[in-house]
């Protein structure tokens, strides 16, 4: 069982009808007083008095908190458009999801409540929920979701070696909040690099490769540019040159006719980079063995041709992936259509996997689910979960996938 605040409407197909249902049931109901109609007055029919039967007292074994950025205080609920609700997409998907995991396992007996608040994105109210009681009293506390609202809550709600904080969306470095309470599910952009550095260097002997780093050195682009030079080199003990150039000019000079061309482009601006994927495509086609390593923004830019994609054998690392073909994918996107009438979003998936993983750790462990954290892996509908433990930032997902194109769409390199 899952306690919530209301039972959702179901919205035959209508996306804005369900999603307007939540955040009524979110903002808090009210009673309605309906007037009686005038006209002639029918005597009700005699009702013999039903014997009252007292409600279950359902024992709550688990207690969640759910942070999202509803914003219901800029919504008008009486008169929200299309426009106006769709800044709540993100957080009504990623709750869905939630629900849905702990639908799935309360089916083992365990009950759960679920709190959902909205922090409107705002930091007084962020504030003022980290240090609410009622908020503090669950075991597990699950958002906020931006950066700046992750750290306004930490740096108020008070720590505990058993009480634990998630961080479900944001990519940012956890050693920016510190606080060693912390869970943060999605990877950072240094991880991104390690993972493109770690390939490289499994994958590729540095005689027969010529690496070249193509740089803009914009605060982002550099971002994701110094971890992989930095891990390329020391997981190879400085074995492999790296060639850095700031943009695609004269690049052909820069290729090797002999060796193979790994090149790794920093950017996710679609002007800078479509330009130098085109000249590489026409250059692969010639006497030049090129593969392409790209940014990880990559994976949801949908300006990308995937026929020169592949003919680059292009690879991007991701936290995020779904495979549709899987039965356990399909079994969840059944379940979703059949319980809310429309598609799930990448915020359903992630929703449902950081539901069910840390709904299964309070399961398996009750209230010291923090110690074993670094123990339970879990591979889920996008990614999987392996925790690792920092002193001072706390715990950090480890895993990450290495995608490539094939049939014209990027898979998995298993």
């Amino acid at each position: 069982m899952i306690l919530v605040p209301s039972r959702l409407l179901r919205s035959n197909g209508s996306r804005c009808l369900l999603i307007l249902s939540l955040l009524v049931a979110v903002s808090g109901c009210s009673k309605r007083i309906i007037p009686a109609k005038t006209g002639t007055v029918k005597t009700p029919p005699v009702v013999k008095p039903r014997e009252e039967v007292p409600p279950v007292k359902r024992d709550i074994d688990h207690s969640i908190a759910l942070l999202l950025p509803f914003e219901l205080n800029t919504i008008d609920l009486r008169t929200a458009g299309t426009d106006e609700i769709r800044k709540s997409h993100l957080a009504v998907d990623f709750y869905l999801g939630f629900k849905l995991a702990l639908d799935s396992l309360s089916r083992n007996g365990h009950n759960y409540r679920l709190q959902v608040l909205d922090t409107q994105d705002q930091e007084a109210r962020i504030v003022n929920l980290a240090a609410a009681a009622s908020v503090k009293e669950n075991e597990i506390i699950v958002g906020p979701i931006f950066p700046d609202a992750i750290g306004a809550f930490s740096d108020f709600f008070e720590k505990s070696a058993t009480k634990l904080i998630v961080s479900p969306l944001a990519a940012s470095m956890p050693s920016q909040f510190d606080n060693p309470n912390l869970v943060t599910v999605n990877n950072s952009v240094d991880q991104h690099g390690w993972k493109i550095a770690e390939y490289i260097t499994k994958n590729y002997k540095p005689e027969q490769v010529n690496i070249v780093l193509i740089n803009t050195k914009k605060s982002d682009d550099e971002k994701f540019a110094a971890p992989i030079r930095k891990f390329i080199a020391e997981l190879s003990n400085g074995k492999f040159a790296i060639v850095e150039r700031p943009n695609g000019i004269n690049l052909q000079s820069y290729l090797s006719t002999s060796k193979n061309n790994l090149v790794i482009l920093s950017s996710d601006d679609r002007m800078f980079i479509v330009p130098i994927i085109d000249r590489l495509s026409k250059l692969s086609n010639e006497n030049y063995r090129v593969e392409l390593f790209g940014h990880p923004n990559w994976v949801k830019a949908d300006f990308l041709d995937g026929s020169k994609m592949q003919t680059l054998k292009t690879k991007l690392s991701s936290s995020y992936f779904v495979n549709y073909k899987t039965d356990k994918v399909r079994h969840f996107i059944a379940r979703y259509r059949d319980e809310y009438g429309f598609e799930p979003s990448e915020y359903s998936f992630k929703g449902f996997d950081i539901g069910y993983y840390f709904g299964s750790m309070l399961q398996k462990y009750g209230k010291n689910y923090a110690g074993h954290l670094t123990q339970e892996s879990y591979t889920g509908l996008h990614n999987s979960f392996r925790f690792t433990k920092e002193a001072r930032s706390g715990y950090r997902n480890t895993e990450l996938m290495m995608l490539t194109y094939r049939a014209l769409e990027l898979q998995m390199i298993k």
